[in-house]
């Protein structure tokens, strides 16, 4: 079953301390079981930008699931159906992209939580150990699931304190890229006025007992971010790792081929 894992989760992000994922994106259950026995905090499987499809997760996620690795799935859009299908295959975790209103923040959380709490619909085949477990799932699974919501614009900016007075979600994420695009800053620079507008989130944050999280594109980054606030990072991916380790590898045969 699936509900330890997402327990353990949300146990890491009660405990206080950083937490470090990293992403997946190629859609083959022995990649994911590779990644997963580096024992990284979470697996974030994204559905948003990599071929990783909703309808594929119950053949990947036990993959994670041998060697104790929480997985949280990004869907592509907002859709109901997308989460839905995610939390029923065993997902312990959501987070869904470019929100920007507590309008949106509330729809979200409606979709990820059972009655009374929310509108989420009854069918958890995998997620219940084939309904094995289906009413301790039942039980459980509003608090046990990790629902995080991502800020990437200039208008969610403008509503942040709004998006994290929503109750029922438990982390605002900045996609760092797509915020600075938004906002008209450098990508990938995490200082100056960006370094600013990270600061405020986080503090944010923290006023509304919720936690900040954020991509980090390096780990000298890290310690800055986690004096502004931030406790949860992902960090490199599985494509990343290969062509890393790929290049690394030629770059060091080069230079015996030239000796």
């Amino acid at each position: 079953m699936s509900l330890p894992l997402a327990k353990s989760l949300k146990a890491q992000l009660r405990a206080g301390k950083p937490i470090f994922g990293t992403w997946v994106g190629i859609p083959h259950p022995i990649v994911i079981e590779l990644t997963a026995r580096a024992q990284f905090g979470f697996l974030l499987l994204d559905g948003e930008h990599s071929p990783i499809d909703v309808n594929a997760l119950s053949g990947l996620l036990p993959a994670a699931e041998l060697h104790g690795a929480p997985t949280i799935f990004r869907p592509r859009s907002k859709s109901a159906d997308d989460i839905k299908a995610a939390l029923d295959a065993g997902v312990s975790g959501i987070m869904v992209p470019m929100i920007e209103t507590a309008q949106e923040a509330l729809s979200i959380v409606s979709r990820c939580r059972y009655a009374p709490a929310g509108t989420r619909g009854i069918g958890p085949w995998r997620a219940s150990g084939y309904y094995d477990g289906f009413e301790a799932y039942l039980a459980d699974a509003n608090d046990a699931t990790t629902l995080i919501l991502q800020l990437e614009s200039v208008q969610g900016l403008a509503n942040v304190e709004e998006i994290l007075a929503v109750d029922g979600f438990d982390v605002l994420f900045v996609g760092p890229a797509d915020l600075a695009g938004s906002l008209g800053l450098p990508i990938g620079r995490f200082h100056g006025e960006m370094g600013h507008v990270l600061r405020r989130v986080a503090e944010a944050a923290k006023r509304a007992g919720k936690l900040a999280a954020i991509d980090a594109p390096n780990t000298s980054l890290i310690p800055d971010l986690i004096g502004m606030g931030y406790s949860l990072f992902t960090i490199g991916s599985d494509m990343g790792f290969i062509q890393a380790s790929g290049r690394s590898l030629v770059k060091e045969l080069g230079a015996i081929a030239e000796r």
